[in-house]
């Protein structure tokens, strides 16, 4: 009873917003990797994003923090696959007290950045994950095909790598990743009418179509985090290439290393920082030193962008 009360949490954060799959329901494929993902999280251990080993937390312990136990595997590891010291539940109204939750659903939660602020930081984090990142590199460099399924997919793998983040951040991020995402299915319905003159119907289904590929994407990525680089070779190689058995194992490798390595370095970023700003950065696709040049111009652009929040805000 508590693993489904729990799933239906963790898909109701991701289909709020979008009334035609909160109307017509989850596929029952999603439901069955959801089922998956849960059993394994409950049953197992987390693991490190560095190098994939059991760490002595435990998915549904509480307050998380790491033992003595937790560093020994890392005796000998470069320092940049270490972990950080603690690491959060993701935050849901629905895991709150009744009283609390009243005072989250009337708007009177204590946030430690104004909704009006986090508005635009949603957005600015949705901008991070296309203006900022070179799509047509990604396309050489992956062998992805040139098209606008690839454009998803690889949106679809930054703004994940994002919310392992955020989720981390509390009641904030979970306003984050709900604005980050009314912000990004906004844009994906927009490039969809520039790319043919589709009505309604056809519209409608399209979506339907990119959201269960949407959750999937998170439910396979979400496993392959907490697995072995084959897990997530494995999943990776499901989302972006559609099992297709002509794949080069080295181009697997790399995106197993680009996520890796990018989600130890989102850790360590100032969650303060994010909330306020917006802006998160991306080690590039090969080497593992951040582009501070490239980062410092991306920030002055995400500062200087116009945004209106009364406009713009969800409803």
């Amino acid at each position: 009873m508590a693993t489904n009360t729990f799933r239906n949490i963790f898909l109701r954060s991701y289909v709020r917003g979008y009334p035609q799959i909160e109307q017509n329901g989850v596929p029952t494929l999603l439901n069955r990797l959801s089922n998956t993902l849960l059993d394994t999280q409950t049953g197992s251990q987390l693991r490190c994003v560095g190098c994939a080993r059991s760490m002595s937390v435990w998915a549904h312990g509480g307050r998380n923090t790491h033992t003595a136990v937790v560093g020994q595997h890392h005796r000998g590891a470069p320092k940049r696959l270490q972990h950080t010291d603690a690491l959060e539940l993701n935050w849901y109204p629905e895991k709150l007290p009744m009283l609390k939750r009243l005072k989250w659903n009337s708007g009177l939660w204590d946030l430690k950045v104004p909704n009006r602020e986090l508005i635009q930081s949603g957005n600015h984090l949705y901008i991070c994950c296309t203006d900022f990142i070179d799509f047509p590199h990604f396309i050489t460099e992956t062998g992805l095909p040139d098209v606008f399924n690839s454009w998803f997919v690889l949106l679809q793998l930054h703004m994940w790598i994002v919310y392992v983040k955020i989720a981390q951040m509390g009641p904030e991020g979970f306003l984050l990743k709900d604005y980050m995402y009314i912000q990004m299915w906004t844009d994906v319905e927009k490039r969809l009418k520039s790319l043919e003159d589709m009505n309604v119907i056809k519209l409608s289904k399209t979506k339907k179509t990119y959201y269960s590929i949407f959750l999937q994407s998170i439910l396979y990525y979400d496993e392959g985090l907490q697995s072995s680089d084959k897990v997530l070779a494995s999943n990776l190689w499901t989302t972006l290439y559609e099992n297709n058995p002509d794949v080069q194992p080295e181009k697997l490798e790399m995106l197993v290393q680009y996520v890796r390595k990018n989600v130890h370095h989102q850790d360590r970023l100032d969650p303060y920082s994010i909330m306020k700003t917006g802006y998160i950065s991306f080690l590039p696709l090969h080497g593992d030193r951040l582009d501070k040049a490239k980062a410092e111009a991306d920030l002055q652009k995400l500062m200087a962008f116009k945004y209106d929040v009364d406009q713009n805000a969800p409803k």
